[in-house]
């Protein structure tokens, strides 16, 4: 649970109730669906590993790219590659905004501090953050940085807490601007917020690589749902705060519209490192594949320290080109997470549970000719006999095979059954994600090609770019 409430990081909190607020009321259930529809196909593919155990001996030995294994063992290998394709994709593309954020924080902090006398732009503290880094990310596994993960949630609660102070003592803002409840969102309101909050809760291209580092891999389910209720709370306060205090005035980055205070220098510095943390962890399922296709060993050396610190000088040179954090979390969530989150998960686990019934069938029939029922032995988990909706509270499904008190067998041809109303959830499920992904998408590019019109990035003019972020946070703050 660390790992995930780690990777949700800082930005539920200090990014994310912009684009909710920018929804009015509306943004409620708009939370609600995607979280809701996040965690069902987040649960189906913890159980999609589970499964492709059973079904296949030599799982085990793939457990470095496990989501790729998955994807080949339901649909071949054109499967894996493409689902390799799209995780290297979205880590690579996630990492390039903590960048962004983070030396803008640095930013903020020194030009706030010292009274605009230190005015180092962002677009240089993001190459001094990458140096800081690389070290870091030289580091193995997330089951490596079970430390860092540890002092990311402290700070991630920590930013939380300052960040919900600064927003009640704030006495020097202007009053809340119009009516967030009454306001009407455009449908560009929504696909921006369905972007950005899929960008900043999609755990699915780490989720299997956290499950397989977990001593008891069954307990992935927990975890989920716990680091989703923590963050989620946390992201509800400081909402709710935020809409009562500024109204529509708040900009994307929340630590633009606080002024300066004990509160905001602290929460500048911890988002900058929660951020790093962050990066190290999530970049750990890229890096790793890279080093695989390279044939670099596992163990630590120095092909792993260049070729990681070349992946981090390549996101930041990709966060020197692009003017603003919020348009890569649009572009990543829309374009990438889609598929990731909204239609593999189902369409793996129906795959797989009809796989596990031919193999129950065999097996069945193997045992009757040989006189005896002999099942497969079970390794791992406990599904039910809808294994899309619901877990049972009593199973049959046990650690071990054989025989029951009853002296009957526990195979049980219905257990991997897919019912009608399963498949209907699935496609209801694929549906909405492939139509959100298109719609979004569209959104996410047309707002990246509109603002690089009039919003220079640093790769182009780096102290116009400094100067429009302190413009935008003086606006606000003043």
């Amino acid at each position: 649970m660390l790992c995930i409430i780690d990777l949700f990081g800082v930005f539920p909190v200090v990014a994310l109730p912009k684009s909710i607020i920018s929804c009015g009321i509306y943004g409620i259930p708009l939370v609600v669906a995607v979280f809701s529809l996040q965690l069902y196909t987040a649960v189906l593919l913890g159980r999609s590993w589970l499964l492709a155990h059973e079904i296949s001996a030599d799982m085990r030995e793939k457990s470095r790219f496990p989501y790729a294994a998955v994807a080949e063992l339901a649909f071949g290998r054109k499967a894996r590659s493409l689902v390799t394709f799209l995780i290297d994709a979205t880590v690579f593309g996630a990492g390039v905004p903590n960048f962004i954020f983070a030396s803008q924080s640095m930013q903020l902090f020194w030009w706030k501090t010292t009274g605009g006398s230190v005015n180092v732009s962002y677009c240089v503290w993001m190459i001094v953050i990458g140096l800081l880094l690389c070290p870091v990310m030289w580091l193995g596994s997330p089951k490596d940085m079970k430390a860092i993960a540890l002092t990311s949630v402290c700070i991630v609660s920590t930013v939380a807490v300052s960040t919900w102070i600064g927003i009640y003592m704030d006495d020097s803002s202007p009053p809340a601007s119009g009516d967030v409840l009454e306001y009407v969102p455009s449908i560009r309101d929504f696909l921006v917020a369905y972007g950005i909050i899929a960008f900043q809760f999609d755990i699915h291209p780490m989720l299997l690589t956290l499950q397989v580092d977990m001593k008891d891999s069954r307990r992935i389910n927990s975890a989920v749902l716990g680091a989703f209720t923590v963050t989620g709370l946390m992201f509800l306060i400081t909402t709710l705060l935020a809409a009562t205090r500024y109204g529509n005035n708040v900009e994307n980055n929340i630590l633009q519209g606080m002024p300066p205070s004990v509160t905001l220098y602290v929460v500048a510095l911890l988002v900058t490192l929660q951020l790093c943390f962050s990066s190290a962890v999530g970049n750990s399922a890229l890096f790793q594949h890279v080093e695989d296709l390279l044939k670099i060993p596992r163990e630590f050396c120095l092909k792993r320290c260049l070729l990681r610190s070349g992946i981090v000088a390549f996101a930041i040179f990709l966060g020197e080109s692009v003017p603003r954090f919020d348009l890569v979390m649009g572009l990543v969530g829309s374009t990438l997470t889609g598929p990731l989150m909204f239609i593999f998960p189902p369409l793996f686990f129906l795959k797989l549970c009809y796989m596990k019934t031919k193999i129950k069938k065999i097996d069945m029939i193997v045992a009757k000719k040989m006189g005896h029922l002999s099942p497969r032995r079970e390794q791992n988990g406990e599904l039910s006999d809808h294994p899309l909706i619901m877990h049972r509270v009593q199973t049959k499904y046990k650690t071990f095979g054989g025989k029951n008190e009853e002296g009957t067998s526990d195979i049980d041809l219905d257990e991997y059954d897919v019912k009608w109303y399963d498949v209907l959830l699935a496609l209801v499920v694929m549906s909405m994600g492939v139509s959100a992904t298109m719609a979004a998408t569209y959104s996410s590019w047309t707002d990246a090609i509109s603002s690089a019109t009039f919003s220079q990035p640093c790769l182009l003019n780096s102290t116009a770019a400094a100067r429009s972020f302190i413009e935008a946070t003086y606006h606000i703050s003043s």
